[in-house]
């Protein structure tokens, strides 16, 4: 039994080493998919929509307290009849009451607006997700690979095992270049135009 166990324990790692393995960064390929330029658009033009929303209610907010500012004040004006003063009174009031449920119905808006862009950012990203592991899967299928890792998950992999760049290229995407260089003070520096400086 001790001898079956043992040569168990020895046969996994084996064969964990003997599979083929893979890395991916997936938000490289995310970055560079296709469709992220114009689902980017998409989310930053209806995000500007629902801020000239939130900001048209804003303005309307603010006019409802004023109008019953100005009730109020107009209800101190000690030349007023006592019942025209009770009769502005309770106008403010209403005023109060009406601007309380339109600032209600705002917040609320705004919440809806704010689970619908969500939800749209959420959709756009599972929809492209989807494509690159489906990209991921046939090109694992054609080249042997048993395992593909997400390249955040493991703390060192061989350069030949990642594949992010091929699965850019999948998705129709074009992947950037990388700069080898450590920090700035070891890039090249620029090539000489030969042209006047500006003045």
């Amino acid at each position: 039994m001790k001898t079956t166990l043992l040569a168990l324990a020895f046969a996994l790692p084996c064969a964990l080493l003997a599979q083929s393995i893979a890395v991916v960064d997936m938000e490289r390929v995310l970055a560079n998919h296709p469709n992220t330029p114009n689902d980017q658009k998409t989310l930053e033009a209806t995000l500007a929509d629902y801020s000239k929303e939130r900001d048209a209610l804003r303005v309307d907010l603010e006019r409802l307290a004023d109008e019953r500012d100005q009730t109020l004040k107009d209800a101190q004006n000690p030349m007023l009849a006592p019942a025209k003063a009770e009769e502005l009174r309770q106008k403010a009031a209403q005023q109060e009451r009406a601007l309380q449920e339109a600032a209600q119905r705002a917040e609320a808006q705004m919440a809806e607006r704010s689970r619908t862009l969500t939800e749209m950012e959420r959709r756009f990203i599972k929809r492209t997700t989807d494509e690159i592991q489906a990209h991921i899967k046939a090109e694992a299928e054609k080249k042997g690979i048993d395992v593909v890792l997400y390249k955040d998950a493991v703390p060192y992999v061989k350069p030949d095992c990642d594949i992010t760049d091929r699965i850019i290229v999948l998705c129709g995407g074009v992947p950037p270049k990388q700069d080898s260089a450590k920090d700035g003070a070891e890039l090249a520096p620029p090539a000489k135009t030969g042209l006047p400086a500006a003045k």
